[in-house]
């Protein structure tokens, strides 16, 4: 005669044993840093009644850990962009950001950028040219509204959101991205986290907080479009922001898309890792060189 009883306390047995001996079979493996091909990164941007800003910046390998901008900027490089026989020298130059506790470095031109011109872009550094264009033959949309839902879900989880209401425009391929301006001050969160009140003080400074995602108008043509965004930063009742729709080129979808997909690889280990794919620039660069035009905005109190 068999007996269950014994025969569960021997499997009981077995498998707290095994279970005791993965947990006491560990090997550090210390994994060789593979050879690295540093190649430059080129944000830059032309938008209307704004003069332009470009990005140039080095590559670092992925385990370099936390870097400081100063040492990522590609200085004394010779950055122009010319239209139509309009040639702009564009300066290095930098801002504080007060929040990071950390400057910004970029190069900046001093002619606005105008409707319906061909731009093309020039970067001269280290042996190397660097080119690309780009047209300002973009339509900025018109928000109808803008509202708040204090819990939606996507593919980071749940979160509030800022909504944001707008039809889209008509016989185009579009491209969008939203953006907030509002007031932050040392009391404000990132998340759980508190911001680094030494940098802030008791100061209160404007914040532009710009949608983590890139959206486009497939099987949307001349549809009423819905874009919910989860706030970046905590906020109070009635405090004040104002909404914008930017409305992108081909080159700057491309380029935050892929970002926005490495990023979630980055956090969904369901996700496939995904890598930057060469863009305008070839294998010689990554980066977009782009334009925008964003639409008037939209005052908007948070509700709580």
């Amino acid at each position: 005669m068999i007996h269950v009883k014994n025969i569960l306390s021997t499997s009981i047995v077995l498998i707290i044993t095994g279970t005791f001996f993965l947990f006491n079979c560990q090997k550090e493996i210390i994994l060789p840093q593979l050879p690295y091909e540093a190649r430059v990164s080129i944000q830059a941007v032309i938008e209307p009644d704004s003069v332009p800003i470009v990005y140039f910046n080095r590559t670092v390998p992925y385990l370099t850990g936390s870097t400081n901008t100063a040492d990522l900027v590609i200085r004394n490089a010779a950055v122009t962009i010319t239209t139509e026989g309009e040639s702009d020298l564009l300066s290095l130059d930098s801002t504080y950001n007060k929040i990071d506790c950390s400057y910004s470095y970029f190069y900046k031109g001093t002619i606005k950028g105008k409707l319906n011109q061909t731009y093309v872009l020039k970067i001269e550094a280290a042996g190397k040219i660097y080119s690309g264009t780009t047209t300002t033959n973009l339509s900025a949309v018109s928000i109808d509204s803008v509202s708040y839902t204090p819990n939606f879900k996507d593919l980071y989880g749940e979160h509030e959101g800022v909504i944001a209401y707008f039809k889209d425009i008509a016989n185009e391929t579009n491209y969008y991205r939203y953006e907030m301006l509002r007031e932050v001050d040392s009391t404000v969160r990132r998340g759980e986290k508190k911001l680094i009140g030494s940098c802030l003080a008791n100061d209160t400074i404007m914040f532009l907080e710009l949608g983590r995602s890139v959206y486009n108008d497939q099987n949307l043509e001349n549809q009423q479009i819905k874009l919910v965004v989860e706030p970046a930063l905590s906020h109070y009742k009635d405090l004040p922001g104002y909404v914008r729709i930017q409305s992108i080129d081909k080159n700057t979808f491309e380029f935050y898309d892929q970002i926005d997909k490495q990023k979630l690889g980055q956090y969904n280990p369901f996700v496939e890792p995904y890598f930057l794919r060469d863009g305008q620039f070839g294998k010689d660069a990554v980066g977009f060189f782009g334009s925008k035009i964003r639409s008037a905005p939209v005052k908007f109190l948070f509700p709580e």
